[in-house]
């Protein structure tokens, strides 16, 4: 009994977990400051098709999960798959998140800083109770586990490339369907 309590507990905590980065997420949006790598490609491809951010999120799973499927061929864990699940969750984490905190607008640059500031502490702490679970990645790190392990590389030697590719990708899509720098840095361009 106590083992399955204990599993239980575990599970919780993950669920809390995506609950509290996708709070993070969706502060970084509100800040209007740029968005974490994590979220700014479905940011952007929100603004441009219209869709929720957290319905771009989950297309995005999707992609990321087939790529690393594609990747790492035979060694991609079936287990991994449950990131479609872990993925479907987060992205209606991120919508509820929105929509709870839809009274946050900051108007001065300090609150929008400190706005930033707030949710890369709360997304921090997300991640921390994440990684403490150990028990599926979300797509964005099973994509950058997956280009680690082709590449042979250590995962914290590959994820700032990652990272830098994905807020590269948001910005040129933001400029190419926008015409303007969205979701990423500093957002002083605004569209006409």
């Amino acid at each position: 009994m106590l083992i399955i309590s204990k599993k239980y507990n575990k599970y919780l905590i993950y669920i809390i977990s995506l609950f509290i980065i996708s709070l993070g997420a969706s502060l970084s949006i509100k800040a209007n400051l740029g968005t974490s790598p994590l979220i700014c490609i479905p940011y952007v491809a929100s603004l441009i098709t219209n869709l929720s951010v957290g319905t771009t999120s989950f297309i995005f799973t999707i992609i990321l999960i087939a790529v690393q499927a594609i990747l790492l061929k035979g060694d991609f864990e079936k287990r991994q798959y449950l990131q479609i699940v872990i993925g479907t969750i987060f992205s209606v984490f991120i919508d509820l998140t929105l929509v709870l905190i839809d009274f946050i607008n900051p108007t001065s640059y300090i609150s929008q800083l400190t706005i930033l500031l707030i949710s890369c502490v709360v997304m921090a702490f997300g991640v921390l109770l994440e990684i403490k679970t150990e028990i599926v990645y979300l797509s964005g790190d099973g994509f950058i586990v997956a280009i680690a392990k082709v590449l042979k590389k250590e995962f914290g030697k590959v994820k700032p490339y990652c990272d830098v590719s994905f807020v590269i990708t948001a910005a040129a899509l933001s400029i190419i369907f926008l015409g303007y720098l969205a979701g990423v840095r500093e957002e002083q361009s605004y569209p006409p």
